[in-house]
């Protein structure tokens, strides 16, 4: 497996120079001796890969998206644990019945062109990602229909009760009045601090200040958004220093190395990746056989040694810096209590030192029963273009098969590994999924064709409890609630929470935490500094 060595090296050169990068909570210690530089011409350079569209809610770039966040504004924006800050949205309110919900929207706002800002653009947007192929669809599946109350007010009722409603209004508004433009010459005009200028060549767009902007005054004069043919050539940018931020979501990492003489400010990604069971088959139908394979996985040392520190350890599908996640004990289980939690499913130490039960298979009369013995194993399926899921599965089949489990991990390329994971033609797999801003985790629980062939009564009315509890106090109890039952049922095992970065020059300030919503967070904040210069 010489591809995997190569690719082991590669990561452990890229944490060498990342232990360089200094963390952005650091970057105010360190600058105390800053002042403003205060050339007229204060300019930012930041890069997009080859532009679908530069309609935020319709490309399929992250860079575009990331770069569009300067110009347009969501309703809700949400900080780093997570709770809602209001942008283009004054409030939202729910119903007595939790499938109902009023927003009204913040007065006074204009476009950039001067259009008023109305209900009318918040409707457009909504349907634009309800009825195309946008990142943010999926989202808003759970939504039925949107009406217009008034010019600052909507009403939007839902198709099932959802928990943490507002962080699924995080995507970019739009406005109504370009609904006819072509998608692939897509003008934008946003609300947002900064406004698109022009197209000063055909790699280079010009962003300028929007002095209309409700906010602060941004202190960066110009920001230009660099057209690069693709992730490589914004790596080979940003190290050659002609761009000054680059968000880790569109470089790789794995066969990049990034200089060390930068800052980068860490968040926490919704991106979860996690063992999966096939629990349609007998030897994980039963909760306890499934908790005791998830007691013996080592997260830290997976984070540690596989993932090299570059994620968070998680047991439940809550992300960590969710103000509401609870904290759920560091617990190590010893063999034997691990042994007891799978004799409660039958399952004991054979002859041959590994687990296997006796089962009944059928009855042909009372008292003519058929007996056969049942071995614990499991087939570990993983796509062969992915190293670190490899890494992952083989180091899991290890620890089963040295507690007695037999484990072996099958390499398949991605369509057929897709296909057995559809197909439910397999014991376990390691996947990976993008959990959406709410949590809601209701197609990989509730679904009736969700991955693992679950179902529980128990589960569904806690994932309705999720959706009817109220925001505060009561929302976190029941999320606790939520990661208990959850850890009784073991449904899957989630192993980590992947780490993000935002990387940047030194002379650049201002930079605040981004999270999984805002990549690009308060940008009017950004200002070049002469880290040289001594105050007087």
């Amino acid at each position: 497996m010489k591809k995997h060595s190569v690719k082991i090296i590669y990561f452990l050169l890229l944490c060498i120079l990342l232990s360089s990068c200094t963390n952005i909570e650091k970057n105010t210690d360190e600058n105390e001796n800053v002042i403003l530089n205060q050339e007229s011409n204060n300019i930012i350079n930041l890069a997009m890969d080859t532009t679908d569209t530069l309609n935020p809610v319709l490309s399929k770039s992250i860079s575009v998206r990331n770069a569009m966040q300067l110009i347009f504004e969501p309703l809700f924006y949400y900080d780093t644990s997570l709770n809602p800050i209001c942008a283009l949205a004054q409030s939202c309110v729910s119903s007595g019945d939790t499938l109902g919900y009023t927003i009204k929207l913040t007065d006074g706002v204009t476009w950039h062109d001067g259009t008023p800002f109305t209900s009318a653009d918040v409707l457009h947007t909504i349907n634009l990602i309800r009825f195309n192929d946008s990142v943010y669809t999926s989202s808003l599946s759970c939504i039925s229909s949107v009406n217009i109350v008034d010019n600052l007010t909507l009403s939007i009722r839902l198709n099932r009760p959802v928990p943490n409603f507002t962080a699924l209004l995080c995507f970019p508004i739009v406005p109504s009045n370009r609904a006819n433009e072509p998608v692939d010459n897509y003008h934008p005009i946003g609300t947002g601090p900064f406004k698109y200028d022009s197209k000063i060549s055909s790699d280079k767009i010009k962003l300028t200040v929007n002095e209309n902007w409700s906010g602060a005054a941004p202190a960066v004069n110009e920001i230009y958004l660099n057209i690069k043919k693709n992730n490589t050539d914004i790596m080979n940018a940003f190290n050659a220093s002609e761009i000054d931020i680059v968000p880790s979501s569109v470089i790789d990492l794995s066969t990049n190395a990034i200089r060390g003489d930068i800052y980068s400010a860490d968040y926490l990604s919704n991106d979860m990746c996690f063992i999966g069971f096939n629990t349609s088959l007998s030897q994980f139908t039963s909760a306890n056989t499934r908790k005791a394979i998830s007691y013996l996985i080592d997260r830290k040392d997976i984070v540690t040694n596989e993932i090299f520190s570059r994620a968070e350890p998680a047991k439940v599908p809550i992300n960590p810096t969710a103000w509401y996640c609870p904290k759920i004990p560091d617990t190590t289980y010893d063999k034997e209590y691990i042994s007891e939690v799978l004799a409660l499913d039958g399952w004991r130490i054979d002859e041959s030192g590994h687990y296997s039960r006796t089962k009944q298979q059928n009855t042909d009369g009372a008292d003519n029963p058929t007996f056969v013995t049942e071995r614990l194993s499991a087939d570990i399926i993983v796509n062969d273009d992915n190293d670190e899921r490899y890494r992952i599965a083989t180091k899991t089949a290890d620890k089963l098969n040295a507690f007695g489990i037999e484990a072996m991990v099958t390499l398949l390329s991605f369509d057929d590994y897709k296909q057995r994971i559809a197909d439910k033609k397999y014991s376990m797999f390691i996947g990976e999924v993008r959990l959406p801003g709410n949590m809601d985790c209701y197609s990989l629980l509730a679904s009736s064709d969700n991955y693992f062939s679950y179902s529980s009564d128990a589960m569904n009315s806690m994932l309705y409890k999720l959706g009817t509890s109220k925001p505060g106090e009561d929302c976190s109890k029941t999320f606790s609630e939520y990661a208990n039952l959850f850890l009784e049922e073991v449904p899957f095992i989630p192993l980590f929470f992947r780490k993000e970065a935002v990387y940047f020059e030194k002379s650049i300030s201002g930079i605040n935490p981004p999270n999984m919503f805002t990549t690009y967070s308060n940008p009017e904040n950004w200002y070049i500094a002469n880290n040289n210069a001594v105050i007087n």
